[in-house]
């Protein structure tokens, strides 16, 4: 039986035998119906980490190797049965959820080849590789992979979303940080776009590795990728600082995004109710108001120091507590970043950390990024309108980059009110001249949100960018551009703000 009105199939009994003659004696194949394991492993891979409602697939396929996910490539593509590649399942746009039950899902995670080249501070490392994985095999060598999501996805998710975090201030986003990509295509063909990794310029082709990048598995699947590393610094010097009101402390940012402070590397803010909810999950300490968390690194002690001090003075200038938490070392800085990194944990029990009820929330998290004179203003309204409807919002933001998180947590009955707020803020975003999303990606989410942001023609060239490297559509079907034609920009209205 096929997912209805798409010409696409499931994957059967004899999909899955043959599925297993073709992959290697490393790979494992779950077909849904083999059993209680096999339908565990099937359920685990129905969901990620967004609010979206999961797919449970026919089959699951843990490839050992690029020749194992061409494999499966070419016999998806040969039966018309949809794929899906997946990572950590850290996404929360829906972009690794089955599109219909009954296809298959190739997992990238037993791609955990690292490589690392010192010399040209390189390392060439497979999909399936963690973020904290990474970090560990590079820590002998002094060396680090700047990009730094709160969570701890695949290098391969990182990729295929453009999922960035904390460290953009000195390093940049993933896309700046990734010099190649392996990838298969639907064809089950393998492209080496690694080949000119090591090649500081080119001028040469089409660029497949920024093709492929962001394109959440909807052109070909990522197995390998080759990234720039960072020498790891000496010195680590920060502070934490409050405010009574939101609009200052980001009115700071943009002041220190004007001082270009060569040292910066973090500069995170959370708003009173991630504070509130924090302190009550991690049993911190923090002053309960809007709070920026600010990093300085180098190899000189000195310059991170007086350029922190400098930072916190400019933050003192427009109202900030005069009694900020300030980190000499790596250590003690840690312990202060600790509850920025766990926003989205606590978020989740917002109404426990609050004296409401025992029963967890369930989160819906949304980003957007707006231009940096645009920030204080966006949002200061995004927060108002929250306020407003009385609807809980936890807003933790890479602020520097104009990029903000909000984190809703809500109970079934909040549903449609925490959804109606997502789409004015997006509004919101876009009137500012922002993107709808600044790391997160699109998935299933905000495919609508894309073409008032692009517009026809963009969204037309991309229709055709698809039909051209998937013409079957079988590759994470549904996702990024809505099926068939889509409706217009113009026929596509944003909510009242």
């Amino acid at each position: 039986m096929a997912p209805a009105g798409s010409g696409l199939n499931f994957a059967d009994a004899s999909f899955v035998d043959e599925l297993r003659r073709r992959v290697s004696a490393g790979a494992t194949v779950f077909g849904r119906w083999e059993g209680d394991e096999a339908e565990a492993e099937c359920v685990a891979h129905s969901h990620d980490h967004s609010f979206h409602p999961g797919q449970v697939p026919g089959c699951v396929c843990y490839a050992a190797s690029t020749a194992d996910v061409a494999a499966c490539m070419r016999l998806c593509r040969g039966r018309r049965v949809p794929l899906v590649a997946r990572g950590a399942g850290t996404g929360i746009e829906g972009g690794a959820i089955p599109p219909a039950e009954g296809c298959c899902v190739v997992s990238l995670v037993r791609l955990t080849k690292v490589e690392v080249n010192v010399e040209e501070r390189l390392a060439t490392v497979g999909a399936g590789v963690l973020k904290l994985a990474l970090a560990k095999a590079l820590k002998p060598h002094g060396l680090l992979f700047g990009p730094d999501p709160s969570s701890n996805p695949s290098l391969g998710g990182m990729a295929s979303t453009g999922g960035s975090g904390m460290s953009t201030m000195m390093w940049g986003t993933t896309k700046e940080n990734v010099r190649g990509l392996t990838v298969v295509t639907c064809e089950g063909d393998v492209i080496e776009a690694t080949r000119r990794a090591r090649v500081r310029k080119s001028s040469t082709g089409y660029d497949l590795t920024n093709l492929y990048m962001g394109s959440e598995g909807t052109l070909g699947i990522i197995t390998e990728l080759v990234v720039k590393l960072q020498p790891i610094p000496k010195h680590r010097v920060g502070a934490v600082v409050a405010f009574s009101d939101i609009r200052p402390a980001v009115e700071t940012v943009v002041s220190l995004q004007r001082a270009g402070f060569e040292t910066a590397l973090r500069c995170e803010l959370m708003n009173a109710e991630g504070v509130l909810v924090t302190n009550a999950i991690y049993e911190t300490t923090l002053k309960e108001a809007p709070t920026l968390f600010l990093e300085f690194v180098g190899d000189d002690a000195e310059a991170p120091w007086a350029q922190c001090q400098a930072a916190v003075a400019m933050a003192r200038a427009r109202g900030a507590a005069p009694d900020p938490l300030l980190a000499r070392d790596g250590a003690a800085l840690d312990h202060l970043w600790e509850g920025r990194r766990g926003c989205y944990l606590a978020a989740s029990r917002y109404r426990k950390a609050t004296g409401q009820q025992q029963l967890p929330d369930a989160i819906l998290v949304t980003d957007v990024c707006v231009p940096i004179p645009a920030l204080a203003e966006c949002v200061s309204e995004t927060e108002a309108d929250f306020r407003g409807a009385g609807i809980p919002c936890v807003i933790c933001a890479h602020i520097a980059d104009g990029n903000f998180h909000c984190l809703v947590p809500y109970q079934p009955s909040d549903r449609g009110g925490a959804v109606t707020l997502e789409h004015r803020l997006i509004d919101r975003a876009l009137a500012h001249g922002g993107t709808v999303s600044g790391e997160h990606g699109v998935g299933l989410g905000k495919r609508e949100h894309i073409c008032r942001e692009h517009g026809d023609v963009a969204i037309g060239v991309m229709r055709k960018i698809k039909q051209a490297l998937d013409p079957d559509g079988i590759l994470n079907a549904g996702k990024v551009l809505l099926p068939g034609g889509g409706p217009k920009a113009s026929q596509l209205h944003p909510a009242r703000l």
